[in-house]
């Protein structure tokens, strides 16, 4: 299983709506926030919960995105592979992650980001993959330019972001097929 921390406000629901319904249609998703937790009626691929419910974590695949600024090194027990999600147009934030020692994977419209769009419209956008990411499973992902069409408006950091997690765990392929 994957744990996907988040790092936003919990008042945010158009954030956390938006992430858990595009990533439950690509894994079972048990979803944790706010003191509460949804499970799903088959084994979870993705846990995906905000970081203030834990006190400690430990997980052996993490992927922390951030969206606000909030304090993680003295929750984290035992990581395996853990890697930061990011915006790279908020300095503060950047500072912050880089102190944590985590590999980061910004996301964000900069030619200096990672995961960006070459082009977004309501219904459809192309994901541009600027360098080689590393998946959980060793595999590279090779900088590339996806399409993307979808039934309705998307934010672009969640898109980036759902974007970000799928190549992670290895399931580009998903994205390939042109639908979010």
């Amino acid at each position: 299983m994957i744990t996907v921390l988040v790092a936003a406000e919990k008042q945010d629901k158009d954030f956390w709506n938006a992430l858990s319904r595009l990533l439950g249609k690509y894994f079972a998703t048990v979803r944790a926030y706010g003191q509460k937790l949804v499970l799903c009626k088959e084994s979870p691929r993705l846990l995906l919960c905000d970081m203030q419910s834990f006190k400690a974590i430990d997980a052996e695949r993490l992927i922390i995105v951030y969206k606000e600024h909030q304090p993680l090194t003295a929750k984290l027990k035992r990581t395996g592979n853990a890697v930061a999600e990011v915006d790279y147009s908020n300095d503060n934030l950047l500072e912050f992650v880089s102190s944590t020692h985590f590999p980061a994977i910004t996301c964000g419209m900069l030619s200096r980001d990672t995961v960006t769009l070459s082009s977004m419209d309501v219904d459809s956008a192309v994901i541009d993959i600027r360098r080689p990411i590393t998946c959980f499973d060793g595999t590279k992902a090779e900088p590339q330019e996806i399409p993307l069409r979808f039934a309705k408006p998307i934010d672009s950091f969640v898109l980036m972001t759902v974007a970000a997690v799928l190549i992670l765990s290895g399931n580009i392929g998903l994205l390939s097929k042109g639908r979010m």
